[in-house]
């Protein structure tokens, strides 16, 4: 009887460090999700932001290339003039 007993306090004491352990994991696994999803949405924010940063470095591409603002007029009246020519251009050659 008394090797019966011994069998069953050492299961039993097995089968509690088994359910320490499980609760254990359960707490990991929990806080791994949490950490998982605040990773996701940080992600979503980054590629948002950089985005928003691509698009500020195409228009300041742009802005560089057109020049400082006299040089924007001075491109702008060569820009129209230039249409102009392209329109007069147009209606001859549909006449």
């Amino acid at each position: 009887m008394k090797d019966a007993s011994t069998l069953i306090s050492g299961i039993y004491y097995k089968v509690k460090l088994l359910v320490d352990h499980n609760k254990r994991l359960t707490l990991e696994i929990e806080s791994l999700k949490h950490q998982n999803l605040k990773l996701k949405n940080e992600l979503i924010s980054q590629d948002e932001l950089l985005q928003k940063l691509q698009m500020e470095f195409d228009e300041l591409k742009i802005n560089k290339t057109i020049g400082s603002d006299e040089d924007r007029e001075k491109n702008l009246v060569v820009i129209d003039e230039l249409v102009r020519r392209i329109d007069k251009s147009l209606n001859l050659l549909n006449k």
